[in-house]
Formats: C-alpha cells, structure tokens, sequence
C-alpha cells in the first residue's frame, strides 16, 4: 500500500488539500484560497490518470489541465448529489470531493511520476510567464472593487441563495418579478459550495471568474503540448493570455462561458486521440465522458459548438477509414456518458421545463458578426497571422490528426455564425469567442514547424509583445465600456434602497438589470433586448418594463398595479444595434450621474 502511494504524488496532494481544508473548517477558519484549491484543484489532481493520454507525457501538462479537469469533476458530482436531494451544505460539500479523491487513489498512475522532470523546466517556466503576463492584462480588466459588468450580479444572487437553501433547483424571488434560476447550474454549484467551504462573503465571488480565465491558458498549454510539443504550447499559452478578445468575456463576466472555453481544449484532446490510431483505453473513455457532461452543465451554447465540431472531427476520421475503430470507441464514450450524467440531466431538465420554448432566429438578427470590430479583438496581427498559417496547416492535416480536429472546429464556428441563413436561433456574435480555441494553436503549430526552434521562440515573443502592447490599453477601454457601477452609481442606488419598502418592484434598463437585482435586493422590472433572453417565458416581462420606461398606457398602468416608483437607467446604455437609445418617457429625475440616473414616477 505505501508503495502504491508513493507512486500517487498527485493524488496524496490530493488529500492533504482536502483534508487539511475539512479540518480548518472544522475548526471554523475562513480558508478562502484553500476553499478553492479543494474545488478546483483537488479533484484533478486525483482524477489526473483520466487525461488524455498524450497529455499524460508530461507532468508540466498534467498540472496544467489539472484545473479544467477538477472544477469538472466536481461541479458534475455536487449537481448529482443536489439532483438526489442531498443538502449541499459543508459536510455535504466536503464528503463529495473526498470521495472524488478516494476514487482518484485507487486510478492507475503514470510512470512519469517516478521519473525525474528537470527536462520539462523550461516548458513550466515559459507557462509560468504567460500565465503572469494574462493575470497582469486581466488585473486591468477585473482587478478591485467594483468590477466591471452586468452579469456577475446573478450569478453572486444564485450562488448565496443556494448557500442559504442547499439546493440548486430554487426559484428566483427578485428577477422578473419571481421566477426559476434558470441559469445553467455548473458555475452556480461550484460558487454556492465555495460559499458553504469558506464562509466567506457573497461579495468574493465578484472575482471568481479569475479562476477560469487562468484555468483557460493552462488548458490551451495542455492541448497544444501534448499534440506539438512543449515550445508549441508555451506559443500558444502566450497569445491566448494576451488576445484582446478574451478581455470583453471578462468585461461583460461571462462566467459560465469562460469556464466551458476552458474545459474545450481537453475536450479537443480527447477527440483526437478517439478518431486516431493509438490506444484509446478505460481511463480516457471515462474522462471524454465525464467532460462532455461537465460541458453540458457549464454552457449550453459551448455544448453545442463542441458536440458539433467534435461530430465533424469523427467523420472526418471515419471517412478516412477508421469507421469501425471511432464509432466503437464513441459508443463506449456515449455509454460512459449515460453512466455520469442522470444526475446533471435530471437538473437540466427540470429547470428547461420553465423556458417556455426559445425565440426565433429574428430576435438574434442583432448579434450578427461584425468583420471590422471582430479583427480588432483579436488584434490585427494575430489575425493576419492565423490566416497565413491556415495555408500549411490545411496541408498537413492529411498526416495530422490534432490539426483535423482544429479545423473541424473552425469550420463548426464559421458555419454556428452564419447559421442566421438557415434561420438558426443562437447569439449567433459569440462564436467569436470561440475563434482563439482554434486560431491560437494553429498560429503555435506553424510558427514551430515553419521556423527554427529559437526562431519561432523569438518570433512568438515578438507577436506576444506587440499583441500585448494592444491589449494593454484595450483592457482599459473594456473596464470603462461595462463599468456600470462606481462610487456615483452605488451612492445612488444606496439611496434608492434606503427608501424601498418590502417587495417593492423597481424597473430598470438591460445595463442595470442584474445588479440593481443583486444590490437593492428587490422585485426587479428589467427591459431586457430580446437577445439578452434565452428563455422565452421572460420575453413578456421585458417588454412590460420596456413599455414602462416609453411611458406607453399600458406600460403606466402597469406600474401603478405594481407600485413602481423608480426607474433605473444608464443613459450611456446602448441597445442591441449599438445605439443610445432615447430616454424613459417618464419620470422625475431623482439621482444623476454618469452611468445611473434615477427617475422617480408619481404614487398611484
């Protein structure tokens, strides 16, 4: 048994995270970083032997792809234990992951944990720096208080309110006047645990999405190495930290989105050891399968760009004659699958049965790609640079089976972003968040193969630096677009919350939608655009509080039904097509600031 230890470093970390976090909060200590690491870090380091095989070559890429692969583990086994009626408080919360690591100790580990990893040095050291370099350009974006953004406010009134209930399938009393959380439940079960872990304030969570835009580089290093090797992956973990693109999914705080981008490399891996050649054994079919559940919990919009690439990538293989291999291998994942996802599929169902259907493919019509912006955030250089390198790239596909997955996932992007033409409804400009996932390794894979080994090195570095050198001042300009609240604003709505009675209803335009929700701690009112919406059950409510603010007769008896006496604007808050739209129709102003005007409307 000691001997069987020995050879499980990872694992045994493991459970001195766990361990050590159960006793101090035990002992009623607030371990807000060790609280983390048992939710986040743990279960991958436990669960490592599940990577993808290549990525098991190297214990610099193991630790890499340990994140991604722990906060999916656990997010699928606390929505599964949720799903079966346990309380999710911290016992509950504890056991669970301890189990993870118990089922991690008894996994067959690498030979590469007894060998001596002086070689891989310089691979951690160039990861270390990039790594460095996107906390340095995410700091400008979401460093301090108060952050940037609208969206980080539902997930902060999800996350406590299943701290207080110990559930997930709970009903939102403040958003649109009451109804479900409707929000995908794997980021809001792992922020509700970390609440139950830690103890500490709701208000933390304002920065958890640092977790996985860190989590995102190591990923994309995991996958380019395993599959080019270690100067390819520092390559690609350098422009992946420093693209500007990433920047706006921070400002706007697409949380759940951020965390699926980071599952999706090791998603990527997995397809291509499926469709390829080599042996594709237990451990990897159990980890494909646990990732695609993870995926589906995370992001729905994510699950389908990557349930149709990785459809395409083993077509493409069975059309090159590996029919028999692939379709065996991909039952053995889908029956895997069936085993690790009742619990994640009861969850998504019960809260899909309150959508009340999705919109039709109209209502996105606004959110169609821009080629000019979309250039811009990716930076022009980068750009020019992944559409030069797609010439060889293509070239070696034939021989290369990491690069067939790339482009059968570009080629899913380009198609999901011109889907409007066969009438598709998906927010059809977030596929190009999705762009960097297949551009930044093959922009790795070509500086690697096309120039000298300390050649690509300088040449990465140079585009790294005058990328970054961009991005620096770009990340300023993300703050100030989405920074809704500041000293003026929260001055304000501290007053508006000051004078509101119990359950009173505020209306308010998308720009203040999630946080006036989360900081008045009222009924809310918001006048969302239809491409804000996903479920179409909402639809109704945000045309009523946008018939409020233009003062329409149905809008004003509404409010007087309803009690409102204040209106919340942003009157810098652009509407789906970009434009500043025209002021509320009605209304006194009470407040006046830059990013918030309050407008009080006469009792009824």
């Amino acid at each position: 048994m000691l001997r069987r230890l020995r050879t499980r470093p990872l694992a045994l970390s493991a459970v001195a995270i766990v361990a050590i976090e159960a006793l101090l909060g035990a002992a009623g200590a607030s371990t807000p970083l060790l609280s983390v690491a048992a939710l986040a870090l743990a279960p991958g380091l436990a669960l490592a032997p599940l990577l993808p095989a290549r990525v098991r070559e190297s214990p610099v890429a193991v630790l890499a792809a340990c994140p991604a692969l722990g906060f999916a583990a656990a997010a699928v086994a606390l929505i599964t234990v949720a799903s079966l009626g346990a309380s999710l408080d911290g016992a509950v919360v504890r056991l669970t992951l301890a189990g993870l690591v118990v089922v991690g100790l008894a996994l067959p580990w690498p030979e590469w944990a007894r060998a001596p990893v002086r070689a891989h040095l310089p691979a951690a050291a160039g990861l270390a720096l990039a790594v460095a370099v996107g906390v340095l350009l995410q700091q400008r974006v979401i460093g301090g208080d108060p952050i940037p953004g609208n969206d980080w406010a539902k997930y902060l009134l999800y996350a406590d309110e299943i701290a207080r209930h110990g559930t997930l399938l709970l009903d939102n009393p403040f958003w649109m006047l009451g109804v479900p959380f409707r929000e995908d439940p794997g980021v809001p079960a792992l922020y509700g645990s970390f609440l139950e872990l830690s103890g500490e304030p709701t208000g933390v969570l304002t920065h958890g999405i640092w977790v996985f835009a860190i989590a995102s580089i190591l990923s994309v290093f995991a996958f380019t190495r395993a599959f080019w090797g270690d100067l390819a992956g520092v390559l690609a973990a350098g422009l992946w930290a420093v693209i500007p693109i990433s920047q706006d999914i921070l400002g706007w705080h697409g949380a759940p989105n951020l965390a699926a981008i980071a599952l999706f490399p090791l998603l990527l891996a997995y397809t291509t050891e499926l469709a390829g050649e080599e042996r594709f054994g237990p451990s990897q079919v159990a980890g494909f399968a646990l990732m695609l559940v993870a995926l589906a919990a995370m992001h729905r919009l994510s699950t389908l760009v990557c349930g149709i690439a990785i459809v395409v990538a083993l077509a493409v293989a069975v059309g090159q004659g590996g029919g028999g291999r692939v379709l065996r291998r991909a039952g053995w994942v889908a029956l895997a699958a069936l085993v690790l996802a009742p619990g994640v599929a009861y969850d998504l169902y019960e809260r899909g049965r309150t959508f009340g259907g999705t919109q039709g493919y109209q209502a996105y019509l606004s959110s169609k790609i821009d080629l000019g912006p979309l250039v811009g955030d990716l930076s022009v250089a980068f750009t020019v640079l992944a559409l030069a390198a797609l010439v060889p790239v293509v070239r070696w596909s034939g021989r290369d089976r990491g690069l067939v997955t790339l482009l059968a996932l570009l080629a899913t992007i380009a198609a999901l972003a011109f889907s409007w033409l066969l009438e598709v409804p998906l927010h059809y400009l977030r596929m190009a968040y999705f762009l960097p996932l297949a551009f930044v390794p093959i922009v790795a894979v070509a500086l690697s193969r096309l120039l000298r080994p300390r050649q690509a090195a300088l040449a990465g570095a140079a585009l790294v630096i005058l990328i970054a050198a961009f991005a620096w001042p770009q990340a300023g300009n993300v703050r100030s677009f989405y920074s809704f609240a500041n000293g003026a604003t929260l001055r304000g709505l501290d007053a508006v919350g000051a004078s509101l009675r119990p359950g009173e209803v505020v209306v308010t335009d998308r720009c203040w939608s999630f946080q006036a929700t989360w900081l008045l701690r009222t009924r809310t009112l918001p006048a969302l655009e239809p491409e804000d919406i996903q479920p179409k059950a909402e639809l109704r409510r945000a045309r009523q509080a946008r018939a409020v603010l233009d003062g329409t007769p149905r809008g004003l008896a509404l409010a007087r039904r309803l009690g409102v006496r204040y209106l919340l604007v942003d009157p810098t808050c652009p509407d789906a097509q970009g434009r500043t739209p025209d002021p509320p129709a009605v209304g006194s102003p009470l407040y006046v600031s830059d990013r918030l005007v309050v407008l009080g409307l006469p009792p009824a």
